[in-house]
């Protein structure tokens, strides 16, 4: 009987462990078409962190929050195409010396991230895919 127990409790909370993973994504300077690396912690839950660099070695640490669809569009000044099925989440990083990256990411419910547009407060673009 123990035994039994024991078996269903694991069947059940081993796999909510292996959700709770990270996701990288790859952040794309639109201008200059450098790349760099972001890790989203806890991706298809309605916020976790976010670490990694800018393309040019900048480090960055935030958060990230899902939003409605609306808000993302009214919150951020980069949209990527998020339809009515979208998950959208917004992230705010600080990259050092003031300086601020805001993402709008889309993904679907329960999953991982899709793609992103972000953009710092000097107005360069980047595309984030994953």
């Amino acid at each position: 009987m123990i035994m039994r127990h024991v078996i269903l409790w694991t069947s059940f909370v081993l796999p909510l462990a292996g959700c709770a993973g990270t996701q990288n994504g790859h952040l794309f300077n639109m201008k200059t078409g450098q790349a760099s690396t972001l890790q989203m912690g806890s991706p298809q839950y309605s916020n976790g962190n976010v670490k990694g660099s800018l393309p040019d070695g900048s480090t960055c640490e935030g958060q990230f929050s899902s939003v409605s669809v609306e808000n993302a569009k009214s919150v951020s000044s980069v949209s990527p195409m998020l339809t009515e099925n979208s998950v959208a989440s917004v992230a705010l990083m600080n990259c050092g010396a003031g300086r601020v990256l805001k993402c709008t990411l889309a993904r679907r419910e329960w999953e991982q991230f899709s793609y992103g547009e972000c953009q710092d407060q000097q107005g360069t673009s980047y595309s984030l895919i994953f």
